[in-house]
């Protein structure tokens, strides 16, 4: 039964998809509400924490449609933000785009790169396609590295023009709002894409793949298309990073970036794009209040060096928390606790209804 209304046509999901639409606008709303708060009366350090949140949340909605909507489980996701940075400075450098045409050409640059490593998902599922994903994860960074090397030497940081200036409040004012702009399409077009027809295909080759083609559904097109998109938003994440930062190395794309995703992702709740949007804000914000608390208990040095070691360790902690209490993440445990709110309720109320029938004839009699 589970399967079958996977396959429900959209007339008949037709409300579930509209509920869906509306809580992408209103995600939408309150993107822009928290842009317009933080703007007008925060710091430019809180400026520019939010602007790392959004960056953060673009990726992890991406790789939440592949993980949690698609079942594609991918740990290289690391490699696909490289990919973005490094092709946008490709493009910079050989003086064919600029911003932001040069983000457009690394985003199909890194969907193209997703078609190709999703290639083993036709045939991989669980472990395996986590090998082959980690294995394209080091292969990217080898030839992101050798060609870092040919450009700037043997260490050192690709420069770029940034966007907007750098480290000014003006620019994180800006950047503020093209990455709420950018954040708002990426959560509508997930939105739409989870709510119709591909999301119901998704989540029936996630279910139970051998079903899909007897109900007209190909495998191998739909996978592929999950790969892609997810990729080209992830390169895209990339690509803006490199103009928000105004420089880009091969060692920032790191294994532990890769898992920081991960944990986003499943911390905030897989098949869920508010899940994802939570899980960056608390990864993103984690890092800088851990050495806050830790300074409590030791001298500010030692918070500064073993902060982003306890974050590690927290991360940890909070995977295996919500794996055991709440395998659905944040929101599953707020759609847990609303459900169990709810039906305390009715029974409130059914029992209070109970009671006034069983007086009420009572009453008549004695009148």
């Amino acid at each position: 039964m589970d399967v079958l209304k996977r396959l429900e046509p959209v007339a008949a999901g037709t409300g579930r998809g509209v509920r869906r639409r509306r809580w992408a606008w209103l995600g939408v709303a309150a993107i822009a509400l928290t842009t317009l708060y933080v703007t007008q009366s925060q710091s430019e350090l809180n400026i520019y924490l939010l602007n790392t949140v959004m960056l953060a949340s673009i990726g992890a909605v991406a790789l939440n449609m592949l993980m949690g909507t698609a079942g594609q489980p991918s740990i290289g996701n690391a490699a696909f933000v490289a990919i973005g940075a490094f092709s946008a400075i490709f493009f910079i450098r050989a003086g064919w785009f600029g911003f932001p045409f040069d983000v457009a050409a690394a985003t199909l640059v890194a969907a193209l790169a997703g078609l190709m490593i999703g290639l083993p998902a036709l045939r991989l599922s669980g472990l395996y396609l986590i090998l082959a994903t980690l294995a394209a994860h080091f292969i990217v960074l080898f030839f992101v590295g050798r060609y870092q090397r040919e450009t700037v030497g043997e260490s050192g940081f690709v420069i770029v023009p940034a966007f907007a200036g750098n480290g000014l409040k003006h620019a994180q004012l800006v950047w503020a709002w093209v990455l709420a702009a950018l954040l708002s399409i990426v959560v509508l077009l997930m939105s739409r894409l989870v709510a119709e027809r591909s999301g119901r295909a998704w989540r029936l080759i996630r279910d139970n793949e051998l079903v899909a083609p007897t109900f007209g559904i190909r495998p191998t097109r739909y996978k592929l298309i999950a790969f892609s998109i997810s990729s080209g938003l992830i390169g895209m994440q990339g690509a803006l990073l490199l103009h928000f930062t105004g420089s880009a190395t091969v060692d920032s794309f790191t294994l532990l970036l890769a898992i920081q995703y991960l944990a986003m992702v499943l911390i905030g709740g897989l098949d869920s794009i508010l899940g994802a949007v939570i899980g960056a804000a608390l990864l993103t914000y984690l890092p800088t209040k851990v050495p806050e608390l830790v300074a409590y208990f030791v001298n500010s040095k030692d918070a500064a060096t073993k902060g982003p070691q306890i974050s590690t360790i927290i991360y940890g902690l909070l995977i295996i928390l919500v794996v055991t209490l709440s395998p659905q993440g944040i929101v599953g445990w707020l759609r847990s606790t609303g459900t169990s709110l709810a039906n305390r309720r009715r029974r409130g109320r059914s029992t209070q209804s109970g009671d006034a029938a069983e007086t009420t004839p009572a009453n008549s009699t004695d009148v």
